[in-house]
């Protein structure tokens, strides 16, 4: 809904409250946004709320977020807050768990005005001068009156009393913080020593202690009474986080918000952020906008990460929603990472982000990896694995350390070709070939998540000698399991790890030397802290070097340094072997010395030359049909109307099909467009969006606009 509607309501309600209310014939919860005595619409024709909840959802910080939100991403307002809501709020407005109350006088209530209530009220003087005398809340008040609603209900009544959110606190023993080294010292007391909102980001090395510092950190906000916001990018990927918090800060409550939770405790947990019964909330993307009682800061681990970009609906950055909520209550922004995002880093540039480093490794004899690139031989092209590799894996296995092998490509292979008539399986409902899933027999789509048997024989000639082209995480495992037959070797990717268990159940199996090699993609540059893993070989990682999205080199280096960052955690010296046909590529050399500022500096010199951001800001027009034809018959007309419209130095570019241009049956295109303001481009939008809304073409297509897009 792209509107605020207006209902009546015959009792009191507060902006924030939620209600139920007739909509389209059904009943819907609600939001209220605002309170007026006046209305355009018809008295007669003007509907009733149905029901006011005494709940308060969001505050007015959390509003404010919101129509930033709304504005800056191009984003209807209603629709916005609708995606903080929590899934259960949304479905049953009844279901819900009370919150407990706490009860204090008001300036009315004396002992004289007690004593002049009528002598049968005995049970109301009672409870009135329980209130007035000591702390009462929802545990303790059945000690006085066991029915104690309908004498609550009356004193509220005649505003004797006030209530408020009663949060009971654990009551455990802190266990002993690490005692932190002086690079970690200071940059924590840097962030101390600034109140209010203040924007950090901590550039630390992997295994530098970012962690350590995010816990004295929240242990001092949190002697302040203090609530803290850790955000990571997938909860799934980092259980050692949680299980570290947990470990660190036992007195205190710690829930987590994240899409591996069933409704009902996604919603307990968001309550207990609310009521400030839950001192430290760690969550995925969403959390950003979960309500808090007192927030004191926010912590954004891996900030680098993508998975912070929502990609669907609502398409915010969740990293810059969070920068915007803490400038809004005025409290400390800290962001982290090994390889922070060339946005990030170009903010420290300019002053706008304070930079912190950790140079080192935390733990005493901790040193960063050893890399060495392996450049294919000629005779080797054919070959998934060099011998150096082969032989260092060997080596390990007969030291009883471990090995992590990273192809950032699940499945057997990414092509299955006839090599008689070249023909390929590509996918019926996208422009993307199918990939080999050997072990269960099938073609995938990867995009679509189409599926079907393999072929014997060629769909086109006949030929039944089928050949895969390429590689991935399945065939790189089949061929380990050739070489080490006696080795304990695990594959990792979406096939193998499906939920947050499966992954803790990995862990715990690395950490009890259960597992000798690891198979995986991305899944394992992430949050994983094994003493025993020595030796990270990485395999055809080429192809991101000639991709058509200009944020591939980042990605690539990023990845590489994170995977590399897996090794040699401990005081077991660690290695990192990359196998390549470019050896000579200066990203790689980069990735060798481990000198990310070298790379963001020179890849940001490039992207001022290309005016790529952040140099400029980027939006786009994704159109989507079934229609081909009528596809590029709008783009153009889009085009033409976006042209018209434009008064300021916002650029247009024509129309184009993306790499992938048809998934799920439909086709898509897009036309980009970018500003050295942001200011004028978000002007722009909110002109261009309101044009193409009223457009009867556009009831035709379906379309979104995409502000600060990651993926071209």
């Amino acid at each position: 809904m792209d509107d605020l509607f207006d209902y009546s309501c015959d009792r009191p309600v507060s902006i924030g409250q939620y209600v139920v209310v007739p909509f389209a014939g059904r009943q819907l919860v609600g939001i209220v946004v605002d309170i007026t005595d006046s209305t355009n619409i018809d008295p007669k024709k003007l509907k009733k709320i149905i029901r006011v909840d005494e709940e308060v959802l969001f505050d007015k910080s959390l509003f404010q977020l919101f129509r930033f939100v709304s504005k800056y991403y191009i984003y209807p307002i209603g629709q916005t807050i609708h995606t903080a809501l929590p899934t259960k709020i949304r479905k049953d407005a009844d279901n819900k768990k009370p919150p407990l109350y706490q009860y204090s006088p008001s300036l009315l209530l004396t002992k004289n005005y007690i004593d002049t209530m009528p002598a049968k009220k005995r049970n109301l003087k009672k409870l009135a001068l329980a209130i007035l005398n000591g702390s009462i809340n929802d545990i303790n008040i059945k000690e006085i009156i066991k029915t104690p609603k309908q004498y609550i209900q009356e004193l509220m009544a005649i505003n004797l009393i006030h209530r408020e959110e009663f949060v009971q606190q654990k009551k455990l023993q802190d266990t002993e913080s690490k005692i932190l080294n002086t690079d970690q010292q200071q940059v924590v007391a840097n962030i101390l020593k600034n109140d209010g909102f203040y924007p950090w980001l901590i550039y630390g090395i992997t295994g530098s202690g970012k962690t350590e510092v995010y816990m004295a950190l929240i242990d001092e906000y949190l002697k302040q009474a203090g609530q803290v916001l850790v955000m990571v990018p997938e909860i799934n990927l980092t259980p050692q986080l949680e299980e570290r918090f947990r470990k660190r800060f036992a007195m205190y409550e710690i829930v987590s918000l994240h899409s591996h939770l069933s409704d009902s405790e996604r919603l307990d947990n968001w309550r207990r952020a609310k009521s400030g019964e839950a001192q430290i909330v760690i969550g995925t993307r969403l959390s950003v906008f979960t309500p808090f009682k007192s927030l004191r800061a926010i912590i954004i681990d891996e900030e680098h990460d993508a998975s912070y970009k929502q990609q669907d609906r609502l398409r915010y950055h969740a990293k810059d929603v969070a920068m915007m909520r803490a400038k809004l209550l005025n409290i400390p922004y800290i962001a982290g990472s090994a390889t922070p995002s060339l946005e990030s880093w170009y903010l420290t540039k300019n002053k706008k982000l304070q930079l912190v480093r950790l140079p080192k490794r935390a733990s005493k004899n901790a040193t960063l990896p050893s890399v060495r690139l392996i450049q294919k031989d000629i005779k080797q092209q054919n070959s998934i694995f060099s011998d150096y590799l082969i032989e260092s894996i060997t080596n390990r296995l007969e030291k009883k350390e471990q090995t992590i092998i990273f192809i950032n490509r699940r499945g057997y292979a990414p092509v299955l070709f006839c090599a008689s008539c070249t023909w390929s399986a590509h996918c019926k409902l996208c422009s993307s070939p199918l990939v080999v899933h050997k072990k269960t027999n099938q073609l995938r789509c990867h995009h679509c998540d189409y599926r079907r048997k393999i072929h014997v024989e060629c769909e086109q000639c006949g030929n039944i000698d089928l050949m895969t082209l390429g590689q991935g995480t399945q065939r790189v495992e089949e061929i380990l399991m050739e070489y080490f037959p006696l080795a304990r070797i695990k594959r990792v990717d979406r096939d193998t790890i499906k939920t947050k268990k499966d992954l803790d159940k990995l862990y715990e199996a690395m950490l009890k030397e259960e597992i000798d090699i690891l198979v995986g993609t991305q899944m394992l540059s992430k949050g994983h802290d094994f003493p025993k893993l020595t030796l990270v070989g990485v395999i055809d990682p080429d192809h991101a070097l000639f991709s058509h999205d200009f944020r591939a080199s980042e990605k690539l280096f990023s990845q590489l340094v994170q995977v590399a960052g897996r090794s040699g955690r401990d005081n077991i010296p660690g290695e990192v072997l990359i196998q390549t046909n470019f050896s000579k590529h200066p990203l790689y050399d980069a990735v060798r010395s481990q000198n990310y500022e070298s790379f963001a500096d020179e890849e940001l010199a490039l992207r001022k030359a290309l005016s790529f951001p952040p140099f400029v800001h980027h939006s786009v027009l994704k159109v989507e049909s079934k229609w081909n034809s009528l596809l590029q018959t709008i783009m153009s007309e889009l085009y033409d109307i976006a042209n018209l419209i434009n008064d300021s130095d916002v650029r247009i570019h024509h129309p184009a099909r993306p790499f992938i241009d048809k998934v799920n049956g439909m086709e898509r295109a897009h036309m980009f467009m970018e500003s050295h303001s942001r200011i004028e481009l978000n002007q722009f939008l909110i002109k261009l969006k309101s044009a193409l809304i009223g457009n009867e073409i556009m009831k035709k297509v379906r379309f979104y606009l995409e502000v600060d897009p990651i993926d071209i």
